[in-house]
């Protein structure tokens, strides 16, 4: 029981350890995999190999501020693949109706973040991309940590959208850790009394 109580309190304080340090980094994800993937629309796309993904710092989220920094890529200039044409538009649509990895399955005609009328945006097919910061809503902050949001990217050839991630937090590795540790605690005190 000793365990149990001291495990539980360890990942309690692991798991509010996010919310202490403020700054939530991101992954793009999909049903075909991490990045921008044709893969991961809802709709197939066919006759593109277009990719794109995280570039330099990746993406990160304050929770102080409600920042969400983002910075990706496409092409192959980029280290991706080239998309059909150039970006013709590019949006965080959001919130899909069930959190990740559901999500995944999910479209949203919900455009509350465009992302191609800012500064930091290139639609070059080869070397394009967004760099910037943009600022969630209060009340978009609980889906965006569930995963209910995504980054479209739309070509002229795939208007409803050619390459897509989904805005997934990554885990802080010590609660990854800390859940390890405990699993095989109580395993072997399970082991031990059996």
């Amino acid at each position: 029981m000793t365990r149990f109580l001291a495990c539980s309190l360890g990942w309690l304080l692991v798991t509010a350890g996010p919310a202490a340090a403020q700054i939530i980094p991101f992954d793009l994800i999909g049903q075909a995999g991490a990045g921008l993937l044709a893969g991961n629309q809802t709709t197939a796309v066919s006759g593109t190999p277009g990719s794109g993904g995280e570039v330099g710092p990746g993406i990160m989220f304050n929770m102080a501020t409600n920042a969400l920094t983002i910075n990706i890529g496409w092409g192959s200039s980029e280290g991706f693949t080239d998309l059909t044409g150039d970006a013709t538009a590019g949006h965080i649509h959001g919130p899909t109706t069930s959190p990740a990895p559901a999500s995944f399955n999910e479209a949203s005609g919900s455009i509350p973040y465009p992302l191609d009328p800012l500064a930091g945006w290139d639609p070059d097919r080869s070397s394009g991309g967004f760099t910037g910061t943009i600022t969630i809503a209060a009340g978009d902050v609980t889906g965006l940590m569930e995963g209910r949001f995504y980054i479209n990217v739309h070509t002229a050839t795939n208007p409803n959208g050619e390459i897509r991630g989904q805005l997934v937090p990554v885990p802080e590795p010590s609660s990854l850790v800390l859940g390890a540790v405990c699993a095989l605690g109580f395993a072997r005190v399970r082991r031990a009394r059996a």
